[in-house]
């Protein structure tokens, strides 16, 4: 459903930090995210494309679950992630991120997104 995944490497030292994200798969579309504290983001899934996220600052609680159809879900799951954590939302999991502290994070794409055939499936989801 959700994979949180370790860096691949990490060095520090005199001159700053370097956090390694991810060294495998294809990333189609890399994206920058900023989100104001008490928002909501996502309330979709894909399809098609699985996503990666890397959060560099803030605190996020993520709502998901998987759907197996239009009208069976599984288990609704929270996680709440926060500065470094690396996770990636495969296919077919409904994703809604509540924004608990103001947050900044990177999003990468597995297929990029059409304008004209968006992989976005919005559902309602209690």
């Amino acid at each position: 459903m959700i994979k949180v995944i370790n860096s691949y490497f990490k060095l520090e030292d005199e001159r700053g930090k370097f956090i390694g994200i991810i060294n495998n798969n294809k990333w189609e579309e890399i994206n920058f995210i900023h989100s104001k504290e008490n928002s909501i983001r996502g309330g979709h899934f894909h399809k098609k494309t699985d996503e990666l996220f890397f959060i560099i600052s803030g605190k996020i609680e993520i709502t998901f679950q998987e759907v197996k159809n239009k009208t069976e879900f599984g288990q609704q799951r929270k996680i709440i992630v926060s500065k470094n954590d690396i996770f990636i939302i495969n296919k077919y999991i409904y994703h809604e991120f509540r924004i608990l502290e103001e947050a900044t994070w990177i999003n990468a794409l597995s297929k990029k997104h059409d304008v004209n055939n968006p992989d976005f499936y919005n559902i309602s989801i209690t």
